[in-house]
């Protein structure tokens, strides 16, 4: 028998540090296998860097520690398993290499909204399902090596996530302008291909801005994206529902802050607020309000687990962070300032940073409190399904003297008329 024969690969990654294998450890030099560490002995941080330094991938356990290599294997993943949950992880994220894969999704793709994609049309940017934590291309565009590619039925009505690589963004971004510029008529669908092209944008610089919060070119293009976000919610009533009927995969930070922004415009046009300066003020406030967020760990932010007491606490700085970051855009006016302080504060001033309360808080920071969580109990995570909006608003109304009465009403006001117009088309 060849010696290869009495010997079966185990991924580094597989030996877990501070753990001690019952078990020999070789590595193999050439087309012999020599002794690396023996049974018994715990494997350090030191045995693991020196393992990586010397570009070793596998090590090797021979074929008789079969039965000690899965005992080991499951012993790990229990322990593993017993520490993830303890920190907040749940279901598959119990598996730290699940986490790893999630956060190596969520900084190398962008999630995109299918329903500005036409059947037919042609695109240069090649399109991945998102499915159970793995990305995988569609395989019609796997089947060609270059592109463009054309827009199938099947990539047209998928029904959960498509991502792109954020190396493409440049040519989403060209994507989505043109989809902005080509005539649009009155129709529903039509109304719907403009809607979603507004919000994929606005995704766009709102992500910008998060990458660079202090430049101010940037900052900017955030201010024209409202702008434009106001107009067409002031044209008509049925404008505005197709902007919020649209709805995220995912929590992400762009998804969230747009999903506020429009939640709170359509909010201060019901209650009556102009243009200018009130809404477009309150947009830009809603659509910045978690611009703190980009000071704190990614991994932090996107856990795909409940925060530990610990965690909770350092997340909690993204206000504090935020308020300063835009106090660097001195010609951005104090009311903008507004939903990005008080966005977690509460009328009965047990929320944070500072706990204000009553007439402390001030309008636009009442009606992004109310938005912010609503927001957050009705779209998808990782880790839990989304609260249906009747749901929510019964979380909110057992909270009610957190919030503003009137705003509340006015908030289940909207959704009912969301659900008509939804039901007319």
């Amino acid at each position: 028998m060849a010696m290869a024969d009495n010997y079966f690969p185990v991924p580094l990654k597989r030996i877990v540090v501070d753990t001690v294998p019952n078990f020999d450890l070789f590595i193999k030099q050439k087309e012999r296998y020599v002794l690396y560490r023996k049974a018994n002995y715990t494997f350090t941080k030191e045995n693991l860097r020196n393992l990586i330094d010397n570009r070793i991938e596998d090590l090797f356990v021979q074929k008789r520690d079969l039965k000690l290599y899965e005992q080991y294997r499951l012993q790990v993943r229990e322990e593993t398993e017993e520490e993830f949950k303890a920190k907040g992880f749940e279901g598959i994220f119990c598996d730290p290499e699940e986490v790893n894969r999630y956060h190596a999704i969520l900084g190398n793709y962008h999630s995109v909204d299918n329903r500005l994609f036409v059947e037919g049309a042609e695109i240069d940017f090649p399109v991945y399902a998102h499915v159970e934590n793995d990305v995988a291309l569609f395989p019609e565009i796997e089947s060609k090596k270059e592109g463009p590619w054309e827009l199938t039925p099947s990539i047209c009505s998928f029904k959960k996530e498509i991502m792109i690589r954020k190396t493409d963004m440049p040519k989403y971004r060209a994507f989505v302008e043109k989809m902005m510029a080509s005539p649009s008529g009155a129709d529903q669908p039509a109304l719907m291909r403009k809607a979603t092209a507004l919000r994929e944008m606005s995704k766009i610089v709102v992500q910008d801005v998060l990458d660079d919060p202090r430049s101010g070119e940037k900052m900017k293009k955030v201010g024209d994206s409202v702008n434009n976000m106001v107009d067409f919610i002031l044209e008509n009533e049925t404008s505005y529902f197709s902007l919020m009927t649209i709805s995220a995969h995912d929590f992400y930070t762009y998804t969230h802050s747009l999903n506020v922004c429009t939640f709170s415009l359509g909010l201060g046009s019901a209650i009556g607020l102009p243009k200018t300066p009130d809404l477009e003020m309150l947009g830009l406030g809603t659509m910045l309000h978690d611009i703190g967020k980009s000071q704190v760990d990614s991994k932090l932010i996107n856990k795909p687990g409940r925060l530990t007491d610990e965690e909770f606490m350092a997340m909690k700085n993204h206000v504090t962070l935020g308020v300063n970051l835009l106090k660097e855009h001195h010609n951005l006016p104090a009311q903008v300032m507004e939903p990005v302080a008080q966005h977690h504060e509460k009328l009965t001033g047990s929320g944070y940073p500072n706990g204000i309360k009553g007439d402390q808080l001030t309008l636009f920071g009442r009606i992004s409190s109310i938005v912010d969580i609503y927001d957050a109990l009705t779209t998808v995570r990782s880790y839990k399904k989304a609260f249906t909006p009747f749901e929510a608003l019964s979380i909110l109304a057992k909270n009610e003297d957190d919030y503003d009465h009137q705003l509340l009403r006015e908030v289940v006001l909207m959704l009912g008329r969301q659900v008509k117009s939804a039901g007319k088309a």
